[in-house]
């Protein structure tokens, strides 16, 4: 996708997430359905470590000049995010995770905005993980993942608020 059509549809993927977020009950928040492993405020929680998370790869792929990168993450840096996610949020830690995640998706789309219009679909083999193989990655992939990623938890959410509501007592 071109550069400029990628970046409105970023803005448009995070207005949906945040719309969708909005209509989480603050008592639903760490309501976390038997058997997943995200809490409805862990969608959140999740969220902002997806866009650490990519951040980090987009960083290193320019910084290694498109050359192959190794993990970007640090050690024990995934599992507090899903510990974090099963937890999910406090009413009052909710304002704070969407400021931060205001912050992260600015950050993410300041550093597509610096890079040449060359590198905007230019790959670089990036390993995610130990031991597995690279996986050709460009700044479009990553913003690509990114918007579709918001979009999977609009969906996810409405559903888990329906499930929270069902579960409670009637009266």
């Amino acid at each position: 996708m071109e550069r400029e059509a990628a970046l409105a549809d970023f803005e448009a993927a995070r207005k949906e997430w945040e719309e969708a977020f909005a209509r989480v009950p603050d008592g639903a928040l760490t309501y976390l359905k038997p058997g997943d492993d995200y809490s409805l405020g862990g969608l959140q929680v999740h969220v902002n470590w997806v866009l650490v998370h990519y951040r980090r790869v987009l960083d290193g792929i320019v910084a290694a000049g498109f050359d192959g990168i190794g993990p970007q993450d640090p050690t024990g840096a995934e599992a507090q995010a899903r510990a974090g996610a099963r937890r999910g949020l406090k009413t009052a830690e909710r304002r704070k995770s969407l400021d931060e995640m205001a912050h992260l998706h600015g950050a993410v789309r300041a550093a597509a905005l610096e890079l040449p219009d060359s590198d905007w679909a230019r790959k670089a083999p990036v390993v995610y993980g130990a031991g597995q193989e690279p996986y050709p990655t460009s700044p479009d992939d990553i913003l690509g993942w990114l918007r579709d990623h918001y979009r999977e938890h609009v969906e996810q959410s409405a559903d888990l608020v329906a499930e929270w509501r069902s579960t409670k007592p009637a009266g």
